[in-house]
């Protein structure tokens, strides 16, 4: 194919439509009215030779040679992006989307606080956060659609760079008013009693779960949910309990009316990293985004020491 033939807008358009999946909403996001976003699939569609999308009962999804360009087309923009990107980043004056994948919702405790020092350091920054699966997170990263990853993350490719964000011990978390917080936590009580399952990532284990196997013992996981917030809303309404981090529990107690218990059992602290693509390691406001989580992490750390 020659590359004078290829207009680059047409490629920004694609990579939107993968994005959003939409005619619509990725016209707006790209600035073209619905009318000329159509017509500039049609170019797209004849200059690549494939339906790129097709309706669906779900809605627009793409094709099998769409997928496979997605990947590359993406890195491929962002590598004009930076090319012609100044040297320097600077905060108040960057009008730029950046994205955040979550593998754990741990991050409760970090995240309202870089929002608050983005909307007022940086406040033309357009911050996306996701959740999703190690490898759903980590094919992002591949291909670019996420800036910086957090998570439980281990024997990652060399491809990938890693750095500690923050370590933290488990708690127990349940109403108020529950039986189980009139007393000492058991044990025999914890198991006995119907657990809440957090998991942004789908898995149906955590590490409360591992330390509980490894003494031959399991609880009973009543309910599995994806989000804090609604996972507080069903703890007040229930019996239920739930196992996080001490940072989540804190969170969670100062939401809504909760308590927060030693686990009677030994369960190791867990360790949450940021993990970003080897290729953009230098780039200027990636730098600052990690530069920004670090600082954020180690100001907990040093609170939860201090108190």
């Amino acid at each position: 194919m020659n590359l004078r033939s290829i207009d680059l807008n047409l490629l920004v358009l694609f990579d939107a439509l993968i994005e959003v999946r939409s005619v619509r909403r990725a016209g707006e996001r790209i600035g073209l009215s619905q009318s000329a976003t159509s017509h500039a699939l049609d170019r797209l569609r004849k200059l690549l030779g494939d339906e790129l999308l097709v309706r669906t009962a779900s809605g627009m999804e793409p094709t099998p040679r769409a997928l496979s360009l997605a990947g590359p087309v993406r890195l491929a923009l962002q590598d004009i992006q930076t090319a012609l990107a100044p040297d320097r980043f600077e905060p108040a004056e960057a009008e730029i989307g950046l994205t955040i994948a979550v593998e754990t919702h741990e991050t409760i405790v970090v995240l309202p606080l870089l929002v608050e020092e983005i909307r007022r350091e940086a406040p033309g920054i357009v911050l996306t956060v996701r959740s999703g699966s190690v490898e759903d997170i980590l094919n992002g990263v591949d291909q670019g659609r996420v800036d910086v990853a957090i998570g439980l993350f281990n024997g990652l490719p060399d491809r990938f760079m890693t750095s500690r964000l923050l370590s933290d011990v488990h708690a127990c978390v349940m109403r108020a008013d529950h039986p189980l917080a009139r007393s000492p936590l058991t044990l025999e009580r914890y198991l006995e009693a119907p657990h809440l399952l957090i998991s942004m990532s789908g898995g149906t284990t955590n590490a409360v779960d591992n330390a509980l196997a490894e003494q031959g013992l399991r609880r009973h996981i009543a309910m599995q949910m994806p989000h804090g917030l609604a996972a507080v809303m069903a703890l007040t309404r229930s019996d239920m309990v739930t196992s996080v981090t001490r940072g989540v529990a804190r969170v969670f107690a100062a939401t809504a009316p909760a308590v927060v218990m030693d686990l009677p059992f030994p369960v190791p602290p867990s360790t949450f990293r940021l993990v970003w693509h080897r290729r953009f390691q230098a780039d200027p406001a990636r730098m600052w985004l990690r530069r920004k989580l670090v600082a954020i992490a180690a100001a907990i750390e040093a609170a939860k020491d201090d108190g």
